[in-house]
């Protein structure tokens, strides 16, 4: 079926009850009538003219006026007029089957009852959609009554006995689907400044998300568990490439990649109850986006930092601050030595110097060899445990070696007593992600 748009469509009796009596109107579904897909406003209002034109309806008023059906804009109740006469929708049940138009319900005094906007939704969503608003910029999430792309009334006002509200200032819309780009969608983006009886279009659309790593159901074991987000009412500082920086909601990365962290924020953003891991509250539903990816980089929201992250990722995200500036770590390159198995063991070794120090007595083979440190600060040497050992470097600051943001020659050394001989080889320390460096050593039989 589909939503009846044709006053042909709507058969008293059946999927339109009228009671001229009390001044009520009703939709049933059925007779061509799916509650889901509804019947516009223009058809129910063509319907009753259609009817007004026989005797049996003449003595009662008129329902409704038409104001203008582009923009959707409808009054019940009142005719065109202007003689209120009280008509209205039976039920709730009636009043969501309606459909491509808003409306405001008047008394048979010419009081103002209940306002309803049209929100209808551009774009495609996936099926079985969930879509949700909220009507105040602190209001519960509310869902609509139906899923997939929205076209539903809202209640926007009430008088002191239908509710004593008005909302018609505000209204945000979200699509929140687990594997799938977040996307919500305020007034201003169809440039509206409030609601009212009338059609308030949303940009609501998604697509799958191919960064989502795990189901909500895997997200109960490490490293998800411990990835939190916490909110601030004051400036957080964190140095980034060595400028603090101010921020306001701080995530912890627990060490996990940047898709896992991704993965467990969106999941998140879709609870009803409080995420917030500090003394605040914060509904995940109704919490503003914290990150987006374009490509392989993530980009925090503004405010946003994130917490131990993995340094093979320090390179692909960019903070924004609380001020709106977008920040970057520093380069940090990384690499991997690999070393044949005479090398590995308890007992053996291995250094990385640079081969030319910035001074005149700290080359490699002058007792002030210079050690090349990490990313970390921590001296690039240790025990051969495996024959593949990876490392970083902070290509862009380190001056250690030579001028920083510059190529710089290294020697690696290596030695497994009564195992692999003493071994030597170079290399040079690039602006890369993916320096490979190898160490091979003789068999050393002559060791006792």
């Amino acid at each position: 079926m589909a939503k009846i748009t044709a006053r042909s469509g709507l058969i008293v009796g059946t999927n339109l009850i009228i009671d001229e009596a009390n001044r009520t109107f009703a939709l049933v579904a059925g007779s061509g009538l799916v509650a889901k897909d509804g019947v516009s406003v223009q058809a129910i209002y063509s319907k009753f003219v259609d009817l007004w034109t026989t005797s049996s309806y003449q003595d009662s008023p008129f329902p409704m006026n038409a104001i203008d059906t582009l923009s959707g804009q409808y009054e019940i109740g009142v005719d065109a007029g202007g003689n209120y006469n009280g008509w209205k929708p039976l039920n709730d049940t009636t009043r969501q089957m309606m459909r491509d138009g808003g409306w405001s319900e008047y008394s048979s005094a010419g009081v103002l009852l209940r306002q309803y906007a049209n929100i209808t939704g551009l774009g495609s969503v996936s099926s079985g959609a969930q879509l949700y608003y909220q009507l105040t910029s602190s209001g519960s999430p509310v869902d609509f009554v139906f899923t997939d792309q929205v076209n539903q009334a809202v209640q926007i006002y009430g008088n002191a006995d239908n509710g004593s509200f008005d909302t018609r200032s505000y209204l945000k819309a979200y699509c929140r689907v687990q594997g799938y780009v977040y996307t919500e969608s305020i007034l201003a983006d169809t440039g509206k400044t409030a609601t009212g009886a009338n059609i308030v279009n949303v940009l609501l659309s998604n697509s799958l998300d191919s960064k989502i790593q795990a189901a909500d159901s895997a997200l109960s074991v490490s490293p998800y568990t411990g990835i939190t987000v916490t909110y601030y009412t004051t400036d957080q500082t964190r140095t980034i490439a060595g400028t603090a920086c101010p921020f306001r909601v701080i995530i912890d990365g627990n060490g996990a990649t940047l898709e896992q962290i991704y993965t467990k924020i969106q999941y998140l953003l879709r609870q009803s109850t409080d995420i917030d891991s500090g003394s605040g509250t914060k509904i995940g539903k109704t919490a503003d986006k914290l990150l987006s990816f374009l490509g392989d980089t993530l980009y925090t929201s503004s405010g946003v930092y994130i917490d131990n992250i993995l340094l093979a990722d320090a390179n692909r995200i960019v903070f924004t601050d609380q001020n709106g500036a977008s920040r970057t770590n520093t380069y940090t390159a990384s690499g991997t030595i690999t070393f044949n198995s005479k090398l590995v063991g308890s007992g053996s070794s291995y250094r990385m110097m640079y081969a030319t120090g910035p001074s005149t007595s700290d080359d490699y083979g002058q007792s002030g060899a210079i050690t090349v440190l990490d990313a970390s600060g921590n001296p690039i040497t240790g025990v051969i445990t495996s024959t593949s050992i990876s490392f970083t470097f902070n290509y862009d600051t380190d001056t250690l070696g030579g001028t920083a943001a510059s190529d710089k020659a290294i020697v690696l050394v290596g030695v497994n007593p009564g195992s692999g001989k003493y071994a030597v080889s170079t290399g040079t320390l690039t602006r890369s992600k993916s320096m490979a460096f190898s160490l091979i050593a003789e068999q050393d039989r002559a060791y006792s």
